[in-house]
């Protein structure tokens, strides 16, 4: 069922059924305009608007604010502006605004249309959408004043930062995606030349020719002996200590000799020294 639902045929078969149904839709409005309730002409027209194809809903609502207009009145089509503005995409969101916001400058609701403006500016960049901007900066210019000017201007910078935010996020986000997959190709790259280099070296026995040699091994638990290492380093270790031990035996035989100072060398420190001991 999926797939017959998205087969080219059956894509074909939906439009022509929906296009029938538009002009269905605009025929039976038409007989209720001639020969019913105006009521039920509306509704007709309101039905059609979310009935018919995506890219025929923004002609569909241009039809239905003409007959709003033409049997009710002008101010009545505020709701159904409002409606398409909520359901249409972007491009054609920006076309109903700029007339919607026409509709009140008209009638002197100048609030109403200064709104209308802020609101569509969200989804106008000024890098591309710029006759929008063109269009406020006249209505300003003929219905504004300094004030309204200058927070149309701070609008206007701080949806141009917001859209520049946006391509920045989006463009990092590319980056990121790139030198992760940059990334994961050098660490497969890697992790294959690892692999290899251990499956050589496991081929090759290199593993097996590091031996380690204990230099001392414990006969008895009390004796030593020493086995051979053709590795090992001589650094002499024995003769030093052999040496120290005999400067420590020469110092024990060698006999200190005392000799006595004359008091001349002290001075008075001296005789300062033998008064105090006669004293006490």
């Amino acid at each position: 069922m999926y797939i017959l639902r998205n087969s080219y045929p059956f894509k074909i078969i939906t439009a022509i059924c929906k296009f029938i149904f538009l002009a269905l839709y605009l025929l039976y409005a038409k007989l209720e305009e001639e020969h019913g309730l105006a009521r039920h002409a509306m509704s007709v027209y309101e039905r059609a608007t979310s009935a018919v194809l995506p890219e025929e809903r923004f002609e569909m609502f241009n039809i239905y604010i003409k007959k709003a207009a033409d049997i009710y009145g002008v101010p009545k089509t505020r709701q159904i502006y409002e409606k398409a503005i909520e359901v249409l995409n972007d491009e054609n969101t920006r076309e109903m605004c700029l007339r919607f916001a026409e509709m009140e400058t008209k009638l002197g609701e100048v609030d109403r249309a200064r709104a209308i403006y802020a609101h569509c500016s969200q989804i106008c960049d000024p890098r591309v959408s710029s006759n929008f901007w063109k269009v406020w900066k006249e209505f300003e210019v003929q219905h504004g004043n300094e004030d309204t000017m200058r927070e149309m201007l701070r609008i206007k910078r701080s949806v141009q930062a917001m859209y520049n935010t946006q391509v920045n996020m989006m463009s990092a986000q590319m980056l990121n995606n790139v030198s992760n997959q940059v990334s994961g190709v050098q660490i497969d790259s890697m992790r294959a030349l690892d692999n290899k280099i251990s499956e050589t070296t496991t081929q090759s026995g290199l593993k097996d020719t590091i031996k380690f040699v204990r230099g001392i091994t414990e006969t008895d638990g009390k004796e030593s002996s020493r086995v051979n290492n053709p590795d090992e380093i001589d650094i002499d270790m024995d003769d030093d200590n052999e040496n120290d031990e005999g400067e420590e035996e020469i110092e024990e035989e060698m006999s200190i000799e005392k000799q006595v100072i004359p008091s001349q060398v002290f001075g008075s420190l001296k005789t300062a020294d033998n008064d105090t001991n006669e004293d006490e």
